[in-house]
């Protein structure tokens, strides 16, 4: 037997007050005079046994009135077949998917209300007293709370479609945390879903021994859809003039293949290119389109395709920042190097300059110091500033020179410094191809590839200073390393980059090496975010926390739609971080300074729903889950008959009622038994009475 509200047992501490009543009876005698008290003597002997009986039996009466009522308000109940009750309070959390999938509709109606009626029917199998949560794909703060079942009911009557989207195991987990918080002995789970496959990882659900999760699937429609699933941006700048490619990846995920699907691309609000593809069913193409930036400043664009029922995945909005070019500055201490000049000098993306170090270092994001074997302390200490605000410096030593002005310049970088020229070959035996410098770059690596040699070469001291090695010789020196300083980058070879010294300069590695280290200069915002994603967005500006942030508004400006976004410092950067605030996609605008476009996740565009064989597969041998097992009958039904038990409250009450009314009884036989009897005789005896 389980007790709901076991406390009360605390109640039956009431017994002992029928009990002394019973042993302490203050009974006032009276005296009563016969004249022959013979024939008393046998029936005053009769008359204390039947006395004696009945007041036992009011005791017994009354002490199990007191025990039933007790009980009664200690909800006992006894355990269904399907679940180890325990005894102590209830929690009940309610998944209910409002992705957008379950806007499909069925004979009932749309997903979400056979979802909502669902969600009624668990509350109603439950006591009222019992406390309950419903959580959406929203997640928001507000839903991590208990509620009654009244407010409970509320908040399913209210809750609508959202773009979010969860996988059931991040939902798992975060119900089994939240019930793990309330320390309620008895912790009951359900996950009211459609089981699309995208989201239904059940493979990677919690193990949670001390809680019952219950999968309730809804009978998902599968429904062809055609979407664009991804969008990439081939051009590390953007610059007036310059062209950039636009690749769409659009998949088919119907059943049906899709011949001439035309795909459009939007800048600036005119349509700038368009494609058409064929796409067979069940895979994926490309469209690549191009255009030309004819402006400076945000450019919003967006790539469309026209597909039914499903819409919202029919559209990838981006953006980008176009300004002038990259500006670069290549620093020759001695001769000029020709491969860094016809590397960098006719490249439009770039505004190349070889010149001196001037004292304004503005308007360059991108500098080679080539060689320098004196750096004057106060050019040392503007270059130091100018990476910290966000410059890319790449240095290039001279062979055999003491380089203690480098070093000054790399300690106030926080960078290795030079120690040692080693005047013998080496050769490279490792290159991180994880590197931001070869993103892109390379499909795969080959142990064939030819790898860079040196005929001399400088060791480092590198103390406490940060290093990313890119390029490592086989003694460990790298050839080539990096290290951050503030918003900005450092690149430090330890050797001439002349054909006298190495061969890098003549293997295909160096193009991509140096020329993404000019193009990745001046970092670019990403082109678009995903709706519900909870990472830091980098932003182009600079932001002070501690000030009143800039409204974040949607491009077509609704006052109703704004609010004051939450603004950090990350990483020497300002970040934009979002709690759930956006349910639209589209180009948005924080203050008047930046544009970010944000889309809708791709995880529903997959119309493929796990069926009920599928889930009891993944669920067998998963202690602590179970599936519904008969989706046609009421699920409160199911609920009370599988893991509710059988409530004995009210047989408790019944009990309790019927021993008030025994003991009434005796009590009027008592009444009505009680010998009278009047003195006829002179007062010559007397009994006390």
């Amino acid at each position: 037997m389980i007790f709901g509200a076991p406390l009360f047992l605390w109640g039956l501490l009431a017994l002992a007050i029928p009990i002394a009543v019973h042993l302490f009876q203050f009974r006032r005698y009276r005296k009563v005079y016969f004249s022959n008290v013979d024939r008393l003597e046998s029936l005053q002997t009769e008359s204390r046994r039947q006395s004696n009986l009945r007041r036992w039996l009011v005791l017994l009466m009354r002490c199990l009135a007191i025990v039933f009522l007790v009980l009664a308000f200690a909800q006992p109940s006894l355990p269904g077949s399907g679940q180890k009750l325990r005894s102590g309070a209830t929690v009940v959390s309610v998944y209910l998917d409002n992705s957008f999938s379950m806007e499909n509709s069925t004979s009932d109606g749309s997903q979400l209300e056979a979802a909502k009626q669902k969600a009624r029917e668990i509350a109603a199998a439950y006591r009222p007293g019992d406390r309950y949560q419903l959580l959406s794909n929203a997640m928001s703060g507000d839903e991590y709370r208990w509620l009654s079942r009244e407010e409970f009911l509320d908040a399913v009557d209210l809750l609508a479609i959202t773009p979010a989207s969860r996988r059931l195991s991040e939902v798992a987990a975060s119900q089994s945390d939240f019930m793990r918080q309330s320390g309620a002995a008895n912790r009951h789970a359900y996950l009211v879903s459609d089981f699309q496959r995208s989201a239904a990882d059940l493979d990677a659900l919690p193990d949670d021994s001390l809680a019952l999760f219950t999968l309730v699937p809804l009978e998902g429609v599968a429904t062809d859809n055609l979407y664009i699933d991804t969008l990439r941006l081939d051009a590390p700048a953007y610059f007036v003039g310059g062209s950039v490619s636009v690749e769409a990846t659009v998949r088919n995920g119907g059943t049906t293949d899709a011949e001439k699907l035309p795909v459009r691309l939007t800048v600036g609000g005119r349509e700038r290119a368009i494609a058409t593809l064929d796409i067979p069913a069940g895979t994926s193409a490309k469209a690549t389109l191009h255009f030309t930036i004819d402006s400076a400043g945000w450019l919003d664009g967006s790539v469309d395709i026209t597909d039914y029922p499903i819409t919202f995945d029919d559209r990838y909005h981006f953006t980008l920042l176009a300004g002038s070019r990259i500006g670069m500055l290549q620093v020759d201490a001695g001769t000029p190097n020709d491969n860094l000049r016809r590397l960098f000098a006719d490249d439009s993306a770039l505004a190349y300059q070889a010149a001196p170090l001037p004292s304004d270092l503005s308007p360059f994001n991108f500098i080679v110091l080539n060689e320098p074997r004196t750096l004057p302390s106060g050019q040392a200490q503007a270059l130091a500033a100018w990476v910290e605000q966000g410059g890319t410096l790449t240095v290039i030593p001279p062979a055999n020179a003491k380089p203690d002005d480098l070093n000054t310049l790399l300690a106030l970088l926080q960078s290795p410094t030079l120690d040692r020229w080693q005047p013998r070959p080496a050769k490279a035996n490792a290159v991180d191809y994880q590197s931001s410098l070869y993103r892109g770059v390379f499909n795969g690596t080959s142990s064939d590839m030819e790898m860079p040699s040196v005929q001399g070469h400088y060791t480092l001291g590198t103390g406490t200073a940060v290093l990313q090695s890119i390029i490592t010789l086989a003694d460990g020196t790298p050839l080539l390393c990096s290290t951050p300083f503030g918003d900005g980058r450092l690149y430090l070879f330890t050797a001439p980059l002349t054909a006298e010294w190495t061969s890098f300069v003549a293997q295909a590695l160096f193009v991509p090496t140096l020329y993404n280290m000019a193009l990745y200069s001046r970092p670019q915002p990403d082109v678009a975010h995903t709706l519900g994603d909870r990472n830091p967005i980098f932003l182009q500006g600079s932001y002070d926390p501690t000030a009143t942030p800039p409204e974040l508004r949607p491009l077509a400006a609704n006052p109703e739609t704004s609010f004051l976004p939450d603004l950090r410092r990350l990483a020497g950067r300002s970040a934009l971080m979002l709690h759930g605030e956006l349910s639209a996609d589209g180009i948005y605008l924080l203050g008047n300074q930046e544009h970010l476009a944000f889309n809708h996740p791709r995880l529903e565009s997959q119309l493929d729903f796990l069926s009920r064989s599928d889930i009891e597969g993944l669920l067998d041998g998963r202690p602590g889950y179970s599936l519904v097992r008969n989706a046609a009958k009421p699920l409160d039904q199911e609920i009370r008959s599988r893991e509710g038990g059988t409530p004995l409250w009210h047989w408790c009450i019944l009990l309790a009622l019927a021993a008030l009314l025994a003991e009434t009884l005796l009590l009027k036989i008592t009444r009505k038994t009680s010998p009278r009897h009047s003195a006829t005789q002179p007062p010559s005896h007397s009994v006390t009475q």
